[in-house]
């Protein structure tokens, strides 16, 4: 009951569809820099979608509940990032994957701390922080040289690359907390 009162059947079922069709696409590109930005939006779409489940309908109902909410919080967006890991890594599995499985894990859980993030403020606004830095990377792409520049890009970064890690690392743990004790906005 609580994962269809938040509606994960429904995103579970738009993420999926979503990141098929870019996943589609991304097929038909031959240029490795444009496979990677296929890859970061199939990631993006399938995060994204799960931004209206966290926060329920009704806050006053929520502080009623027996037990503490934040523990909750903190499993669903995790729940959230896992099986947006899953539903954008699903594809490559049928066929050739756009970006390696720890590229995918990296910028889905970077995308799922900014989303928990953005929920804070409301679960109509969680959308807003993953889409913006994501489309400003996609069109700014990737800068090397510098660490801030590896830290601002982190989602088309190499795999390997260690500042990028940690920087999606730092903000999903900022996400989780945040959201676990702040909770989402209606």
């Amino acid at each position: 009951m609580y994962l269809r009162c938040r509606g994960v059947p429904a995103a579970a079922g738009a993420a999926a569809a979503g990141v098929l069709v870019l996943w589609g696409l991304g097929q038909t590109a031959e240029e490795p820099r444009l496979r990677l930005a296929v890859a970061l939006l199939s990631t993006l779409v399938a995060i994204v979608a799960f931004g209206p489940g966290l926060t329920g309908a009704d806050p006053a109902l929520e502080r009623t509940a027996s037990l503490p909410w934040p523990p909750r919080r903190a499993a669903h967006i995790l729940a959230v990032m896992a099986t947006a890991t899953l539903i954008a890594a699903a594809p490559a599995l049928t066929g050739e994957p756009l970006a390696t499985a720890a590229l995918m894990i990296r910028n889905t859980t970077g995308l799922g701390g900014l989303l928990a993030v953005g929920a804070v403020w409301g679960a109509q606004w969680a959308w807003l922080l993953p889409v913006g830095w994501t489309l400003a990377v996609i069109l700014s792409g990737p800068a090397s040289g510098h660490l801030y520049q590896e830290i601002l890009t982190w989602m088309l970064q190499p795999a390997a690359t260690a500042s990028a890690a940690a920087c999606a690392a730092t903000i999903a743990v900022v996400g989780v907390v945040t959201h676990a004790l702040l909770g989402g906005r209606r």
